[in-house]
């Protein structure tokens, strides 16, 4: 605290003598009241007439109409010591402090505006509090200094890491791209032996297919054959057995003239026991599996051409071997012999239930279910096996190649990203990407996360609200003041919410206030040493002891 107080002694005087030294300047200059010293020559009468040109060139009027409470000009240019135009402006000289301008509006309201109290009239007394608020900022502006001193040297060591982060991702940068078009040339390489091994491989199932069809055509047909042979047996079962007793006798047989083996003209016991395998009847299973296998040849020689005798032709007849012989009936038609094969058929599947019917599934544990059928890849020969394999070790480079390409694409893109958010002039601000900030009031924790984004939680607890994302920088005039988050969460009713964040000099980054001046609108107020710009601190500081 004393050497505060002794640098605030030594400070005062100086400014004092500095203010004199320009107050002295600035009375050399004659002009009228409320005009800054850097437009003194802007308001001179011409030569010869004596008048003066409204600033925006519109008009020209006597120089003693200015100031004269009366608004002449349209831009209020005539008036910068009274308030007759509103859009004029009064600069307070401010001798010993900062001169600043505020609207002619504001002269002559009984306001004491101008530390100086030039904008009020001596009835106003307005007391001159530049010398003690000038000493008050040269005090501020040097603990500023100060800051911005010792602030400076962890700058530099932030610029030092960022420009080393920068040269880091360059380098990676360059490596990606040799990399890429490597690796661009192998995926080429390896999308031609794909289709080299697809091209070899698709022609190696596609005969597989075709000769599969074939062998699929041969075993459907085999295993048509002897459900067919069964449908043809059962058809001569019905018309052989013409008494409808569920058997076929060696008389039912001797009728069909076709079995004659000795081409005599009859049909003998002997021959017709041969038929039925030496037995004197056969029920239609004994027949199919017996009979119809012998009978069948000499039918389908004769196929066409046997026509069952009539019945009346049949007891004319004489058959001298075959006493009491039943004469054969008209074969039965097709549709009946069709019913009769759907009849068994129906019967065998109702035996076939039955014999089910009380048997529990045997479905084990993690089994799965019977109905659906496990789907069996094909069995390839050898040679297919292998074309596919190769194939497949081709598609699996390819995919290899191209999943490493995607890699290089994306780490790319994130380095082309970092390079185009600005990390300022020097790389200052390079390293808080990737870092977070946290402020706590007494309803919200808010987070900055600088160069991705803005956000709130609930102290309670809750989900957090995104209040924007990285968008710019928006600092006027300094472009490193101030950042932008954008397109946040939703208000309910309203737009999406944005923060702006308001960033000076401190030794260590934080957030020190979180307002939100207007709805979904957000104001962090950010401290860090990357804003710690010595040198530019001294020119602005420099600047003002000018304009004093």
């Amino acid at each position: 605290m004393q050497g505060l107080g002794l640098s605030q002694t030594v400070l005062i005087p100086v400014v004092v003598a500095i203010v004199f030294l320009n107050a002295s300047s600035a009375t050399d200059v004659p002009r009228p009241l409320g005009v800054s010293l850097a437009k003194a020559s802007l308001y001179q009468p011409r030569a010869g007439d004596n008048s003066w040109t409204c600033l925006d060139g519109s008009r020209s009027i006597p120089f003693a109409q200015i100031n004269d409470d009366y608004c002449d000009c349209p831009d209020g240019s005539d008036e910068p010591g009274t308030s007759a135009c509103s859009n004029g402006q009064f600069h307070c000289l401010n001798k010993g402090h900062q001169s600043v301008d505020i609207p002619s509006s504001q002269v002559q309201d009984g306001i004491c505006d101008c530390c100086d109290g030039s904008d009020e009239s001596q009835v106003v007394g307005c007391p001159n509090t530049c010398l003690e608020l000038g000493a008050a900022a040269a005090v501020q502006r040097r603990n500023e200094a100060e800051l911005h001193k010792r602030g400076a040297e962890r700058r530099l060591e932030m610029i030092t890491k960022g420009k080393q982060m920068k040269a880091e991702r360059e380098a990676r940068r360059l490596e990606l791209d040799q990399r890429h078009k490597e690796q661009v040339v192998l995926r080429d390489e390896k999308e031609q032996l794909k289709q080299n091994a697809e091209a070899l491989e698709k022609e190696a199932i596609d005969i597989f297919k075709a000769e599969q069809r074939e062998v699929d055509a041969e075993t459907a047909q085999a295993e048509q054959e002897p459900q067919q042979m069964r449908q043809e047996a059962s058809l001569s079962f019905v018309r052989y057995d013409t008494n409808k007793d569920g058997f076929v006798e060696v008389t039912e047989l001797m009728v069909d003239m076709n079995l004659d083996r000795d081409r005599n003209g009859v049909v003998t016991i002997e021959e017709a026991k041969f038929f039925l395998d030496e037995r004197e009847r056969v029920d239609l299973d004994a027949f199919v599996t017996l009979a119809w296998p012998r009978i069948k040849p000499l039918a389908m020689l004769a196929e066409g051409l046997f026509q069952p005798p009539q019945p009346e032709e049949v007891v004319e007849q004489e058959q001298p071997t075959t006493e009491g012989i039943q004469p054969t009936p008209p074969m039965p038609s097709q549709e009946q012999a069709d019913l009769a094969g759907e009849e068994e058929i129906e019967a065998d599947e109702e035996g076939e239930e039955d014999q089910y019917d009380d048997e529990e599934p045997d479905v084990g544990v993690g089994e799965a279910s019977p109905d659906v059928e496990e789907v069996k890849p094909p069995n390839y020969d050898p040679e297919t096996e292998r074309l596919i394999q190769q194939a497949n070790e081709a598609r699996n480079a390819l995919q290899e190649v191209e999943r490493s390409l995607r890699e290089i694409e994306q780490e790319i893109k994130e380095i082309d990203e970092q390079n185009s958010k600005g990390y300022g002039l020097t790389e200052e601000w390079a390293v808080h990407d990737g870092q977070c900030y946290n402020f706590e009031d007494r309803e919200y924790v808010y987070t900055l996360c600088p160069f991705d984004r803005a956000s709130q939680k609930s102290r309670n607890g809750g989900a957090e609200t995104t209040l924007g994302r990285w968008d710019k920088w928006i600092g006027e005039p300094k472009k490193y003041s101030q950042q932008k988050y954008t397109n946040g969460a939703a208000c309910w009713n309203g737009p999406n919410r944005s923060a702006i964040i308001n960033i000076s000099c401190a030794l260590e980054p934080k957030i020190t206030a979180v307002s939100e001046p207007n709805r979904c609108e957000y104001f962090f107020e950010f401290e860090t040493p990357a804003a710690c710009d010595s040198e530019a601190f001294q020119a602005e500081t420099e600047n003002l002891h000018d304009e004093l």
